[in-house]
């Protein structure tokens, strides 16, 4: 019975300090993981410029979402929600900048079943899904850019 009790105060102990250090690896991942959404933004103008720049999206989405693509018109791409936890899925939505339709802001988002708890707070896979996300995410505005065909 002693050591029943003992396996148990020591298995809430290693708990405590695993969930400790998910938060604290929460509470430093979650701002760069916030730059990286801001920075997987592309602006574009003229039609001819934003459809090669949303035609890039399209290709960036299909290639790093680990699910096809579902439904895609000229204002959004989504992919499917993966059955796994910790395997990441994008979306990706196209915003007009002005009235007439020449100016439009294409952006990226990365999303990962498992990543946040019930609470709003770092689940089991969070530093897995965050580091992928966030490598997506920020590698997302140079892949759509129209000068990485001519330089590269």
């Amino acid at each position: 019975m002693r050591k029943t009790i003992l396996c148990a105060i020591v298995l809430l102990g290693l708990a405590a300090c695993s969930s400790d250090a998910r938060w604290n690896e929460f509470r430093q991942s979650e701002p760069q993981l916030k730059e990286a959404r801001e920075f997987a933004l592309v602006e574009c103008s003229g039609r001819e410029e934003c459809s090669q720049r949303w035609e890039r999206a399209m290709e960036y989405v299909a290639r790093y979402s680990a699910t096809r693509i579902r439904h895609a018109d000229s204002a959004g791409i989504e992919t499917g929600r993966p059955l796994e936890a910790g395997v990441v899925y994008l979306s990706a939505t196209r915003t007009p900048a002005d009235k007439i339709g020449e100016r439009a802001r294409i952006s990226l988002k990365g999303m990962c079943k498992g990543m946040y708890g019930m609470d709003g707070g770092p689940g089991w896979l969070y530093a897995s899904c965050a580091s992928q996300i966030r490598s997506i995410e920020m590698n997302f505005r140079e892949s759509c850019s129209i000068w990485s065909e001519i330089v590269g």
